[in-house]
């Protein structure tokens, strides 16, 4: 499985980030092409002397580094990177991962 992974700071209206990923955002991820798997997560630290370092991760999932490498490049991933400026205020990082499964 190869796995894009999107950290999102924290953002200055949390209710309304979740509100807008919910209604606009997600429904455009769905249509990427290839999508095997999308799920988000929010954060939360496991040390009560240090933040979570993002407000939510978002894991787009696809079953070959084919299908990882075309989505990439397609108008829905376009579309839906674009849209992260509509609510996406507190920054992002992305990086890429190919999963090794031990259980």
């Amino acid at each position: 499985m190869h796995r894009v992974s999107i950290c999102y700071g924290q953002p200055a209206d949390p209710a309304a980030f979740d509100r807008y990923y919910h209604d606009i955002h997600a429904p455009l991820a769905l249509k990427i092409p290839g999508l095997a798997g999308f799920t988000t997560g929010k954060c939360r630290s496991l040390s009560p002397a240090q933040a979570a370092p993002y407000y939510m991760v978002a894991n787009l999932a696809f079953a070959t580094a084919a299908d990882l490498e075309s989505a990439l490049t397609s108008a829905e991933m376009a579309a839906a990177a674009a849209d992260t400026a509509n609510f996406a205020d507190g920054g992002m990082t992305l990086y890429s991962t190919e999963e090794i499964v031990y259980a």
